[in-house]
């Protein structure tokens, strides 16, 4: 029987997102300030690819746009990949 691991990504993109830069990027509640060392944090299409090589599949996006108090628009993505016990 399948088992399931979970990864829960927070990100906010840098200016209106349009280069699908990433200006905070929050994965499993933990704040990456880099990503592989001393590399910058990945845009959006490199941080999929890498997921996906790595086996894990995107279930769920959503947005949460803050105008109110702070104008943050974050991201919510959440994966999932099986695994044997």
């Amino acid at each position: 029987m399948a088992q399931w691991e979970y990864k829960h990504i927070r990100l906010d993109y840098k200016g209106r997102g349009i280069t699908q830069e990433i200006n905070l990027l929050d994965i499993d509640g933990e704040r990456i300030r880099g990503w592989g060392g001393e590399q910058e944090v990945p845009t959006l299409p490199e941080m999929f690819e890498a997921l996906g090589k790595d086996g894990w599949e995107m279930v769920s996006h959503v947005v949460n746009q803050d105008n109110s108090s702070n104008g943050t628009t974050f991201h919510y993505y959440n994966f999932k990949r099986s695994f044997s016990l």
